[in-house]
């Protein structure tokens, strides 16, 4: 069974708050799930190298004093995690920092502005995610990217007045990789997603056939 660290720092629980209806009970049932509430807690399970997949629900990591934090998750997804950003992390970071922690991750990706758009799914190479239980399109409130190549994107929105078009997008660093979730809804859209990411996905979770 994979082993998943919820990184949950600031005044938000990840088991306790249920921002996404079905996430949680999905992961319990699918992976070993560790909640580090403390920075300290969080090094210290990255130190062990107990985790498989590390969600980042929070943005309180990409300020300042959390530099060691920054760091060790860098190395790990470098030596083969997949680290994800979700939960209240793209409603909440300031975006100068959020491209200084992208520029970290050696990624071009940038902060665009929030809005709500159309999203649509890109075709994905199957080896980082597989889109049988995701939605084709939707419609999203998100902070969206810029700067993200076409092979990193999942979801994009189409807008002719802006480059911000990335709704999620998933990158190769090093031997692992890094996803970012821009949803600030909280939908059911974003709960697939993620467990796409992490590869937890289950074919009971498939969408393919049900969509017209």
């Amino acid at each position: 069974m994979p082993n998943v660290l919820v990184l949950s720092f600031e005044g938000f629980s990840f088991s306790s708050r249920q921002l996404y209806e079905h996430l949680s009970p999905k992961l319990l049932s699918r992976a070993a799930v560790h909640e580090s509430l403390t920075p300290e807690d969080a090094l210290n399970w990255i130190g062990s190298g107990w985790p498989n997949m590390i969600l980042v629900s929070d943005p309180i990591i990409t300020t300042e004093g959390y530099t060691d934090l920054v760091d060790a998750l860098i190395d790990f997804t470098n030596h083969g995690c997949t680290t994800v950003l979700m939960g209240l992390f793209a409603a909440a970071v300031e975006p100068q920092n959020l491209d200084v922690f992208f520029r970290a991750f050696g990624l071009k990706w940038r902060a665009g502005h929030a809005a709500q758009r159309e999203a649509k799914l890109i075709s994905a190479d199957k080896n980082m995610i597989r889109c049988h239980s995701l939605a084709q399109t939707f419609y999203a409130e998100a902070l969206f990217l810029t700067g993200v190549a076409h092979e990193q994107l999942i979801y994009h929105a189409f807008d002719p007045n802006t480059t911000a078009n990335a709704y999620a997008a998933f990158g190769r660093v090093g031997l692992g990789k890094l996803g970012y979730v821009g949803d600030t809804g909280f939908g059911e859209e974003s709960e697939r997603l993620i467990l796409a990411m992490c590869h937890l996905d289950r074919p009971e979770d498939s969408l393919e056939g049900q969509e017209g």
